[in-house]
């Protein structure tokens, strides 16, 4: 049995270590470079909050802090990133589906499950990051201005093709028309897009897809747009917002 001197000593002790601990500043976290101008400071890059880095006059990075947001940097500037993270809390859900990105490349553009044996099944979309066009050939989730004019896309193919989209709220249905050698296709008028919107998707000899649609009655910040996309479910596009940048950056590097 643990005597009385014992246990109030060692009471003292876990009380003393709380106290140095709590008081410790948190650690910084890393921050990830996606574009950059700047000798040195190469794309897709991880820095450590307390780097000191060297961005040149008439040189920038833009970089994702650990809150999800990114921050240009322009020259001239020779100091540390501590500045830019301090305070910030690390977005977990943004910062893991960017290193999945730079480490994988992203997400195939098959759903985990679906039929692989039929050659169309997992097309290559076109590239390039949209708040209009919706993919008609994966299931997505898929963030869109509520003042564009949507657009069904597809991969590139010289043959016509339609497809049927269907409001699973209220059951209506319309079809679009992809003309031979057309990657995009009209929304189709009849059906309108709706907050939260759930459609299906059919077209011959595909797999069914289904779309959720985020629509945003004002776009984000450009500062803003990951984590914008991550909250909302948007990992098509968040992919293709990073993978812009990183393939933009890595030409000026």
């Amino acid at each position: 049995m643990i005597s009385r001197p014992l246990r109030s000593a060692a009471l003292a002790l876990a009380a003393a270590l709380f106290t140095t601990f709590t008081l410790l500043p948190p650690a910084l976290a890393d921050i990830y470079v996606i574009e950059s101008t700047a000798a040195g400071i190469r794309v897709g890059s991880r820095l450590a909050a307390d780097d000191t880095i060297a961005v040149p006059s008439g040189a920038f990075i833009r970089a994702v802090l650990p809150s999800g947001k990114t921050q240009t940097i322009r020259g001239p500037y020779n100091g540390s990133l501590a500045d830019f993270a301090k305070g910030q809390t690390q977005n977990e859900g943004v910062i893991a589906w960017l290193r999945n990105i730079l480490q994988t490349g992203g997400a195939t553009e098959a759903t985990p499950g679906a039929t692989r044996s039929i050659g169309r099944e997992m097309p290559k979309l076109r590239a390039g990051f949209s708040w209009a066009e919706v993919p008609a050939t994966m299931d997505a989730t898929v963030c869109v201005d509520k003042s564009a004019k949507l657009q069904l896309v597809r991969a590139a193919s010289s043959r016509a093709e339609s497809v049927t989209v269907v409001d699973m709220a209220s059951a209506e249905r319309a079809e679009a028309q992809w003309a031979a050698g057309s990657e995009l296709a009209p929304w189709p008028a009849a059906i309108t897009p709706r907050p939260d919107g759930k459609y299906d998707l059919f077209m011959q000899n595909r797999t069914r897809r289904q779309i959720t649609l985020r629509v945003l009655e004002r776009l984000p910040a450009d500062g803003d747009v990951l984590t914008e996309l991550h909250k909302l479910g948007c990992k098509h596009q968040f992919e293709a917002w990073v993978r812009e940048r990183l393939a933009a950056g890595k030409g000026k590097s």
